[in-house]
């Protein structure tokens, strides 16, 4: 029986949440949570209503706090923040989002100007505002093509952006044009080098995440340090310190972004679960890390990253070993290793859940996914930890990380090469309209209801 004591607890946070958000009213919310308490007492489960409404009205009075003080905000005619992150679009403009202190949520700036605009710079921004077509806590956003950089990055922000750019010139230096744009977005999630055409290969072919942080490159780093730790004969603390401190460096090189914070703490909770795995399953600790994510940024309860990440992770734990149980023989015949067989059930799981939110945010499916990814599986680990060594190796006054780089090229020139050709198969591709996406969504939930009582 596997744990789900929290699913319900996280799904009515995230549901009323959401409905605040996009609907504006308290109404919704309060309906879903209602629903939710009647629906605990009568199965006489008194512990979860009390939980339920407690963690649930938080979460909504959190998040309407949070509209609130967005609403109230007086807009300045300059915008003075710190530029979070940084996208270059296919336009040419960047997408900067802008931390503005007193307002709850980032703000999202296109930028059209011709100036790079320095991560975590101190910027002053004036341009036209307009109502984003996005819901979230926020509701506006700037165009302009206008931003002067006040202040440098200073600090850790500094230091960080300079290992950034120097690991990013060693590696237009080093290797060749296939894995100039995989290896930075792999390692530290930086896609600057990778072309639009290059990303759109990617997305076609359901390897896009590949170019972001996600619970998977967590797990690498985390995993990796424990079995180093207890070759070295480490002690359990030990071994937990070690792995914390790791997975602080690597969050800390990589940005504190949404998804990479949703990867951190799935990285702890898994943490935990080594210490004590009776009392800690996978669904519990996803479950947790829904709450504890929602309380820290409810945006997150709106973001089609944040719930196609929690889809995947929760389709692996609940569908894998049912799809492993009933591929694994059949393959054997044909003497397929048992490693195949298991990233086979892993992809598959993984895009069975993932397909309709695909669908319904991009209005299209990729059909090579499973295989693309079966292709790549075993290319992944030895990209994150190389790479991360040769981050590291670059701080070094010797050219340590050029050999380190080219041991990598072979890995991503494979990734690159497999998913062009995954993309000029044909149909690789198939468009799908919003109806068959509701469809086939409400078909899997169904599915997971059935495997969680069963």
């Amino acid at each position: 029986m596997i744990e789900v004591r929290l699913v319900p607890v996280a799904a009515v946070m995230w549901m009323a949440v959401a409905a605040l958000i996009i609907s504006g009213s308290w109404v919704l919310s309060v309906g879903i949570v209602g629903i939710a308490i009647i629906a605990a007492c009568v199965f006489k489960h008194w512990g979860q209503a009390v939980v339920i409404a407690a963690l649930s009205v938080g979460a909504v009075v959190m998040a309407a706090l949070r509209i609130s003080s967005a609403k109230a905000f007086e807009a300045p005619q300059t915008w003075v923040g710190t530029a979070e992150t940084i996208k270059f679009l296919d336009s040419g403009d960047q997408l900067i989002s802008l931390r503005v202190e007193g307002y709850p949520a980032p703000i999202p700036v296109f930028y059209s100007g011709s100036d790079t605009i320095e991560k975590a710079s101190l910027i002053a921004v004036s341009g036209r505002i307009k109502p984003d077509s996005f819901p979230g806590v926020g509701d506006l956003t700037i165009s302009t093509e206008d931003i002067d950089q006040l202040e440098p990055a200073t600090g850790y922000s500094a230091w960080v952006n300079q290992v950034r750019d120097g690991f990013s010139q060693a590696v237009e230096e080093t290797v060749g044009e296939s894995s100039r744009g995989l290896i930075p977005g792999m390692v530290l999630g930086d896609t600057r080098l990778q072309g639009s055409i290059e990303a759109q290969t990617y997305i076609d072919t359901g390897l896009s995440h590949l170019s972001a942080v996600s619970g998977s490159n967590v797990a690498i780093v985390v995993s990796s340090v424990v079995v180093l730790s207890y070759f070295l004969t480490a002690g359990p603390r030990i071994r937990v310190v070690a792995s914390l401190l790791s997975l602080v460096i690597f969050v800390s090189l990589v940005g504190f972004e949404p998804s990479v914070l949703r990867a951190s703490v799935t990285g702890i909770v898994g943490l935990l679960a080594i210490i004590n795995s009776s009392r800690m399953e996978p669904m519990h600790g996803l479950s947790l890390s829904v709450i504890c994510l929602l309380f820290y940024d409810s945006n997150l309860a709106v973001h089609y990253g944040f719930l196609l990440s929690c889809a995947a992770t929760a389709g692996i734990v609940m569908l894998q070993p049912l799809l492993y149980r009933a591929i694994g023989p059949p393959l054997a015949v044909w003497k397929v290793p048992d490693i195949v067989v298991r990233a086979f059930a892993v992809s598959i799981a993984a895009d069975l859940v993932t397909i309709p939110i695909i669908a319904l945010m991009a209005r299209q499916i990729s059909l090579v996914a499973v295989l693309a990814n079966v292709l790549v599986e075993l290319a992944v680990p030895p990209i994150t930890l190389l790479g991360l060594i040769a981050v590291l190796a670059s701080l070094l006054p010797w050219s340590v990380e050029y050999p380190l780089l080219k041991i990598i090229e072979p890995f991503t020139w494979w990734i690159h090469h497999v998913a062009k050709w995954c993309q000029q198969l044909p149909n690789s591709t198939l468009e799908i309209s919003a109806g068959w996406a509701g469809i086939a969504w409400a078909c899997v939930a169904a599915v997971w209801v059935v495997v969680i009582i069963y």
